[in-house]
């Protein structure tokens, strides 16, 4: 299959090498023939051979870019360096970069280091070709700043207003004393505990009364907003109902007898 792949790939880098070379013949023969119909003492004039130059060099650009592969760029922190070749490690898996003589790397405040100035742990981009072998052989690699996780908080009460047109819940924890406005976005994943099992509802599904655990990214300021990324929903009925303690019947203590003194001559 790969080597099936590997064909076709080298098909369309012909077909791309052909096109490259029709259109640039076709530039050539067009400018000849426009300069040739100008007042030029010699067919081999200064012009023209510059021209050509020009044409030879926009084909060579071309060719190298072809043969280079697809402009690409990965990020991610380097989990490992051997030799020229770099591994990073992103959510999408390991990417390998190869560095070259012509690879200029960058630290973070756009200083030009080189290969060994390079740690493990620390983030980069790298901008380059990818060859068929998927590994990105690099022109540019840049050390940039770790990326912060996203914030998270988790916000857990009682829905006391639901706005359906916005999709926005007021939830209200009582014991901390902490209003949230929960914000609902096509991409919040909502679950819902039902009689047997957990299911995965609609915004529709959540109801006032209902207990929510809403996790996602809350805003930069003080107000409790939050942007969910996961409501999980527990009915009212289940939870929160003040039930009547049933008295408990104490046993009635039995009487211990007193002994009666015994009388002393």
């Amino acid at each position: 299959m790969k080597l099936g792949i590997r064909y076709q790939v080298s098909g369309i880098r012909l077909a791309s090498v052909l096109l490259v070379l029709f259109l640039a013949t076709g530039y050539w023969l067009l400018a000849t023939d426009v300069i040739a119909q100008s007042p030029t003492p010699e067919a081999t004039s200064p012009a023209v051979q510059q021209l050509r130059e020009k044409v030879k060099e926009i084909v060579r650009e071309k060719i190298e870019e072809v043969k280079m592969g697809q402009k690409r760029a990965f990020f991610g922190e380097i989990s490992q360096i051997s030799g020229s070749v770099i591994t990073i490690t992103n959510p999408h898996g390991e990417r390998q970069i190869k560095v070259s003589e012509d690879t200029k790397i960058l630290s973070i405040g756009r200083k030009e280091i080189k290969l060994q100035d390079l740690e493990i742990g620390s983030f980069v981009i790298a901008m380059g070709y990818l060859g068929d072998n998927g590994i990105l052989e690099a022109r540019r690699i840049v050390v940039i700043e770790k990326p912060k996780p996203p914030a998270r908080e988790v916000a857990f009460g009682k829905v006391t207003d639901i706005s359906a047109e916005e999709k926005i819940l007021t939830v209200k924890n009582e014991k901390k004393g902490i209003t949230y406005t929960v914000v609902v976005t096509d991409k919040t994943i909502i679950t819902k505990k039902g009689e047997t099992k957990i299911e995965k509802v609609n915004f529709s599904a959540i109801e006032k009364g209902d207990r929510v655990v809403a996790i996602g990214t809350p805003t930069e300021n003080e107000t409790k907003l939050i942007t969910a990324k996961i409501i999980h929903v527990i009915p009212g009925k289940a939870i929160g109902q003040e039930v009547t303690p049933t008295p408990k019947i104490s046993p009635t203590p039995t009487p211990k007898s007193t002994p009666t003194p015994t009388p002393t001559e």
